[in-house]
């Protein structure tokens, strides 16, 4: 009898307690320092002191007329700040932006006061010297392979030096010139919007390269040879090219921000731009916490700037000298830099300790099992055809097609087929270059294979893999980005064509799953792919260890097994949004993959066995956190999984069969089965064979395929 004709089956199983978020201090703790923009929080933190006490000590200091000055006269220091965050992300330095800056700046007073160019050619020409300048270094950096620091330190004092001779030699000119220009005073001292026009510049600047470094191959170069040349190169990456074009950006850079300055003050000094390289050097340290390669923290970059400008305009403002406010400067950054570094180095042992978080978790008693226990000594496996031996390593589930051929994923990515009748020939059918999991023939025949790591997949045929999906919806009570499908684990598909998967775990990989029954949390979710629309959605949240997946033979319900809790949880496919109910409490050991029989139940993995001490320690979550803190983890307490077990349910979730092998059988850890024309085939996710025994009073013409699509259809 299928569930839809017992109407009052379904309505009478108890709800499943929907658990609608998770609230710990230790995962608030942990997802914050899993964070990449928590590496920035010093600098905030010291910015955050910053203003206080300044808004504690000064008044006004933060009126919106200040405010504007600030942002007039800083903004094409911060725009330096970016340029040499460039050649640091690079892996480089460049001592010569101050040089740079006041030679870009002399040129264009002199192109607009002297030679009398248009605004726009002069704008041009200023950003050319700077980009010229920046080829210089990128040159003898990337090209000829100098060392950045003294290649730029050669480049400063000769930039420098071209500087004082040309100023010497029109400044006075520049300075007595009486040309006037709405544009040229517009850049200068005009405001737009209510904000200086140097500053809307620094945000255009400040977006860009944000955008730059997320999502321009450019700028995935960059960090990339900033963060490991040796690997940037073996990935086919240009290493000089990406050098020279980085300098060259960052030259630039300098040449706005030059210009800028030129149009501000309208005048160029001998000391314009002396000290600028230390001053933006500073700022960067302090925002990255160090000369950091392979980063662009762009607006961490621009709060240090921040810090080191403000902390220098207020000193200057008190009526310290500048000697003083050098050394003070220089004393908080060494502070800083100390406290960021000590807690660089202990933030990922922090982040070790407070990742693990377990809770109490009851789990329902051992349902009386009678003659088919484990204790009874039947064992049903026993003597089972072993097919594959060594030939598959890790088969976590097993699927046939309609002729037979037998498929499974090994542990080294790939996808095998065995050919019928015997099994005894076996090829690689695919190269996943993942942990290839559950696995589902769709209405095409094409082979969908959930994969840890990386998602959903489907294979058309030897070598024709194509990914269907690796994200889904984030969670609006998650701090940590989730939307990643971490662990995709099995799968059905329901006769609409739907599919629908598990992520067994958003918090663990495929090597460290079993720390997800450490916590004993609902860390799972139920997703659901749609191949119309493309589209895949969350559907249930928040669930403990959801693991195998089986559309019912009615392809009304949907089966997921809850790992952890010992249970089989039941859905309406019409009434995803209620929720799930219970199929099946109190199961002997931890149920991994469901599937179909053909008499109208179901099959079920049992991957490894309870005990009565572990059931106590899933109560005890302070109990765990010792163990995993003081012993090693091959002594924790965990399920036997070294006895092999599959379970028969009725089409209400009733146990009415048991397959158990021997204590030191082959089939240890059975995490999947198949039937087929009267045999019943068995996969683990630890061992290196598959099992086949012939099943008794079973259909001889049943097959997994035509059960969930007739032939025709």
């Amino acid at each position: 009898m299928s569930l839809v004709e017992d109407s009052n089956f379904l309505s009478g199983q108890p709800k499943v307690q929907k658990q609608r978020a998770v609230l710990s201090f230790r995962r608030i703790v942990s997802d914050l320092l899993n964070r990449n923009w928590i590496e920035g929080a010093i600098p905030f933190i010291t910015f955050f002191v910053l203003v206080t006490v300044i808004l504690i000590t000064t008044d006004g200091y933060f009126a919106p007329t200040n405010l504007k000055t600030l942002a007039q006269y800083s903004s094409d220091a911060a725009i330096v700040t970016i340029a040499m965050l460039l050649v640091v992300a690079i892996g480089g330095i460049d001592l010569s932006v101050g040089s740079t800056f006041a030679l870009c700046a002399f040129v264009a007073l002199y192109l607009f006061h002297i030679a009398e160019l248009s605004i726009y050619l002069a704008f041009l020409l200023t950003i050319l010297c700077g980009t010229l300048i920046g080829f210089v270094n990128g040159f003898l950096t990337g090209i000829l392979g100098c060392g950045a620091l003294l290649a730029t330190l050669g480049t400063m004092i000769t930039v420098r030096g071209i500087f004082v001779i040309a100023s010497q030699a029109y400044l006075v000119e520049i300075s007595s010139s009486a040309r006037f220009d709405e544009a040229w005073e517009y850049i200068g001292y005009e405001n737009f919007m209510g904000v200086p026009v140097s500053f809307w510049a620094l945000v255009v600047v400040t977006i860009a390269i944000y955008l730059m470094f997320k999502y321009t191959r450019f700028g995935w170069h960059i960090l990339a040879v900033g963060g490991n040349r040796k690997a940037a190169r073996h990935a086919g990456i240009d290493l000089k090219r990406v050098i020279l074009f980085s300098y060259m950006l960052g030259g630039t850079l300098v040449g706005l921000a030059g210009f800028l300055f030129a149009a501000r003050q309208n005048s160029a000094g001998s000391d314009t731009g002396v000290g600028l390289e230390f001053f933006v050097l500073t700022g960067l340290v302090l925002g990255l916490g160090g000369f950091t390669p392979g980063r662009g923290s762009v607006f961490s970059t621009l709060l240090g700037f921040a810090t080191i400008y403000i902390l220098g305009n207020v000193l200057i403002n008190a009526g310290f000298r500048g000697d003083f406010i050098n050394g003070a400067m220089g004393l908080i950054l060494i502070t800083v830099l100390a406290i960021d570094m000590k807690y660089r180095k202990e933030r990922h042992r922090i982040l070790a300790r407070a990742y693990l978080d377990p809770a109490t978790m009851k789990v329902d008693p051992v349902q009386d099992m009678g003659k088919m226990a484990l204790e009874s000594g039947q064992t049903k496996l026993d003597g089972a055809t072993l097919l594959g031996v060594g030939e598959v390593n890790g088969p976590e589930d097993v699927i046939l097609d309609r002729e037979g051929n037998l498929y499974c994923g090994t542990r080294d990515g790939r996808i095998m087929r065995l050919f019928a009748p015997d099994y005894k020939r076996v090829e690689t059918f695919a190269k996943t270059g993942g942990r290839p999991l559950g696995l589902a023939f769709d209405q095409d025949e094409n082979l969908i294979v959930c994969i840890a790591g990386m998602g959903l997949y489907k294979i058309s045929g030897p070598d024709q893999i194509e990914r269907l999906t690796s994200q889904t919806s984030r969670s609006w009570t998650s701090i940590e980005d989730d939307r990643q499908i971490r662990m995709a684990d099995d799968l059905d598909i329901a006769p609409d064509g739907r599919i629908y998967f598990t992520d067994a775990t958003k918090r663990y990989e495929m090597e460290t799953w079993g720390l997800d029954l450490l916590e004993g949390r609902p860390n799972g979710r139920l997703l659901c792919y749609d191949p119309v629309r493309d589209t895949t959605k969350t559907v249930c949240d928040n669930m403990v260890f959801p693991n195998g997946v089986c559309v019912t033979h009615d392809g009304r319900h949907l089966l997921v097994a809850s790992t952890w809790t010992c249970s089989i949880l039941i859905f309406n496919l019409e009434r995803m949004q209620d929720g799930p109910r219970y199929f099946a409490r109190g199961l002997p050991g931890y149920p991994d993959n469901i599937n179909r029989a053909s008499d109208g139940g179901y099959w079920i993995a049992l991957a490894g066995m309870r005990s009565p001490v572990i059931d106590l320690a899933m109560e005890d979550p302070g109990f765990r956190l010792r163990m995993a803190k003081t012993v090693p983890p091959t002594n924790w307490l965990f399920g036997n999984l070294n006895i092999g077990g599959v379970l028969k349910s009725d089409a209400k979730g009733k146990v009415i069969d048991a397959y158990w092998d021997k204590s030191d059988g082959p089939l240890y850890m059975i995490t999947s089965m198949r039937e087929h024309h009267g045999s019943l085939f068995l996969g683990g996710v630890t061992n290196n064979k598959i099992g086949r025994i012939d099943l008794e009073n079973a259909d001889k013409d049943w097959n997994g395929p035509d059960s969930y699509w007739s032939k025709g259809n």
